[in-house]
């Protein structure tokens, strides 16, 4: 009997003396979840795609010499400023300045695409996009500007365009007294109107 309790005492100061002791860890057990890494603010941020855009670029210069087309309004009713012929070419002192202003934007004179308006319609041509420039035409609304004149003849014909992109009025205003400078506007006018005998000068 005695035995017995004495065993049972051994085992027991054997358990209270183990309660203190670390547990040892099992060879195969898996880490706990390291703690998150601390984060710090990025020192520098890359522009984003909105940020990069040149605020001295006209959108409309833009789109021209990616499409590599300029899109020309001319009149239907000043024969002797743009016509078509029987082969379909098209002739005239606005067809010459037209083409030379695609040669100013980067293109080929080739590149341009003329679209005859009847008066009706010569405002909302531009308005609505589908044209980037109209020749002959006056801007009597806000949603469109003039530039020049360009020519000068009983009255004064100006170039329209959008009026949301100033920075194509300037460009295309640099264009129009370079062309009288560099002497393509006379060129222009001796080869059309001046042949016809139409008096005229240019407005810059």
């Amino acid at each position: 009997m005695r035995i017995r309790v004495l065993a049972a005492v051994v085992a027991a100061a054997a358990v209270l003396s183990g309660c203190g002791q670390d547990v040892p860890v099992e060879p195969n057990a898996l880490p706990g979840p390291k703690p998150p890494a601390p984060t710090t603010a990025p020192t520098s941020q890359a522009p984003s795609a909105g940020n990069s855009v040149e605020l001295d670029t006209s959108p409309t210069l833009a789109r021209i010499k990616q499409r590599r087309l300029l899109l020309v309004g001319v009149r239907d009713d000043a024969p002797q400023f743009a016509t078509r012929d029987g082969a379909g070419e098209y002739r005239g002192f606005d067809v010459e300045m037209a083409r030379d202003l695609a040669k100013r934007i980067g293109l080929d004179p080739t590149q341009v695409q003329f679209r005859r308006l009847p008066s009706t319609l010569l405002l909302d041509g531009v308005a609505a996009g589908n044209v980037d420039v109209l020749f002959g035409g006056t801007a009597d609304n806000p949603q469109l500007a003039q530039v020049g004149p360009y020519v000068i003849t009983g009255s004064e014909r100006y170039l329209v365009v959008k009026s949301d992109d100033r920075k194509l009025v300037e460009e295309l205003q640099r264009m129009l007294d370079e062309a009288v400078a560099d002497g393509s506007w006379q060129r222009a006018y001796d080869a059309t109107l001046g042949a016809a005998g139409i008096q005229a000068r240019p407005g810059s």
